[in-house]
This record gives C-alpha cells, structure tokens and sequence, in this order.
C-alpha cells in the first residue's frame, strides 16, 4: 500500500524493458510523428487514389449484435463494430461515427482515433498504465472528435 506521501506524488514511468508485446510486428515502434502522418493517410478522402484502400479499411467488417461474445471492446467507448482492426463506434445524437484503437505496453497507453469523411483524428501516448484514468481520456477524446466534426 502507497503511503500518503507516495500518493500525492505523480508516478514516474519505468523503463520500458519488455518489449515482448511488439514481437508480432516485428519489434516495430512508432513514434508520435509517424501516427501524424498515418492519420493523414487515414483521412485523406480528397485522393481519388487512395479511394478503394480506405473503403476496404473503413468498412464494418462485423456488428457487434452478430458476435456470440464481445468482450475487451469497451474499454475506449461501446464498441458498436470492428473493422480492419479498428474498432467502430456508431453516429448517434450529435457524435459522428469514430473508428478508434486504443493500445498500451512497457508501461504506456495509447489512443488513435479518427472521424472518416469529416478529417478530424487525434492521438494520444501516456506514459502510465492507468486504466480509471484512460477511459476519461478516451472519453475527452470521443467528445472533442464529435464537437470538431459534429453530425
């Protein structure tokens, strides 16, 4: 248990030691500048060029009603569908429909998320494991995304 003192004093992120979790991409990492440049990919709907691509990457592959069980999809907003690796969260009152990922290990977590149609995304690294306080910013996340491109 933290004392009082531990507490009020921020954590400091550990080194990151494992990198056992990129394994499968090859032991790749991004940095914040190769995210940028991803989302404008993402968002660049103005390309006839990259037309097909995003329409096969934009696409729900599979709604959560027909799942059996969809469980660890929740955790960045209600998952509503998942697409190529994205997780889909439908238009409803003023929110626009938003794919996002959410990501994390060797101590941080991450959230990407995007609006297709309307090139609004953002991303976000911490560099704490904290789950209470990742959903509120994931949460801040969705709300900013829905008053820059609202519906």
């Amino acid at each position: 248990m933290r004392s009082a003192d531990d507490r009020e004093r921020p954590r400091r992120a550990g080194p990151c030691t494992d990198t056992s979790a990129t394994e499968g991409s090859g032991g790749l990492y991004s940095t914040g500048d190769d995210m940028a440049l991803w989302l404008h990919h993402k968002l660049a709907e103005g390309d006839p060029a990259v037309w097909p691509t995003l329409a096969l990457a934009h696409a729900v592959y599979r709604q959560r009603q027909a799942m059996t069980a969809a469980i660890g999809f929740d955790e960045a907003g209600p998952m509503d569908g998942l697409a190529l690796r994205w997780v889909v969260i439908a238009a409803h009152g003023h929110t626009p429909l938003i794919m996002q990922k959410a990501g994390g290990g060797g101590g941080f977590m991450s959230y990407i998320a995007f609006v297709p149609g309307r090139e609004v995304g953002l991303f976000v690294a911490i560099n704490r494991v904290d789950f209470t306080m990742f959903f509120g910013l994931s949460t801040a996340a969705n709300e900013l995304l829905a008053s820059l491109a609202p519906r």
